[in-house]
């Protein structure tokens, strides 16, 4: 069962543990698409705008290393040149070896500092996004919840999970009301106004 659905387990043991039975017939059943109301939620496409800047700010980070590490390659060629040349005198060239070896080993320390900061920032990345997503979801499963207790709903399931064995969770759902649109609806009262509405479920063809 996947993260967005473990909250159902809660709501579906809640109604069978009921003193009073229930009846499949009477049973009030709810649908919602975890996917789409994780996708549409407004706190969700801010949350990825700043992963994204995050991202592009490590990028700039990292490729102003790599350019002063181009720089010492191209001093070293430099030098190399110099020491190749066999109208060089021997001070000059004791000169120039000394100025090689300072730059190979910022250049050694530059490679070592430039694979620190990237594995160091893909864990943080990484991190931040888990924590986000984390977030959110526990927004959106408190916000599901309450609509299910508000509007007396028996069971909820995520028609957007999937089994382990990759099978969709909600295989039929013939009488189950499908409430993802008033789920967003509510979650982005609060959004800011630039804010874009979300885009309405696909109307299938009439036959």
């Amino acid at each position: 069962m996947t993260t967005r659905s473990l909250f159902l387990a809660a709501l579906a043991a809640a109604a069978f543990s009921s003193a009073t039975p229930v009846s499949a017939q009477e049973m009030k059943i709810g649908i919602v698409d975890m996917k789409r109301v994780f996708q549409d939620y407004y706190k969700t496409k801010d949350a990825e705008k700043k992963v994204n800047e995050d991202k592009s700010k490590a990028k700039k980070e990292l490729d102003d290393r790599s350019a002063k590490y181009k720089e010492l390659i191209t001093k070293w060629n430099e030098i190399e040149k110099v020491l190749k040349d066999k109208l060089v005198n021997e001070e000059l060239k004791a000169q120039k070896q000394k100025e090689a070896q300072e730059i190979i080993s910022e250049a050694r320390a530059l490679e070592r500092d430039m694979e620190e900061f990237r594995r160091r920032r893909e864990t943080q990345l990484q991190e931040q996004v888990m924590r986000m997503r984390k977030g959110l979801l526990e927004d959106i499963k408190s916000r599901v919840e309450d609509k299910a207790k508000r509007d007396n709903y028996d069971l909820v399931f995520d028609k957007s999970g999937m089994s382990p064995s990759g099978v969709p969770f909600l295989l039929h759902s013939k009488d189950a009301v499908d409430f993802s649109t008033e789920v967003i609806t509510e979650l982005n009262k609060s959004a800011p106004a630039e804010a874009a509405a979300p885009a309405a479920p696909a109307t299938p063809p009439a036959k």
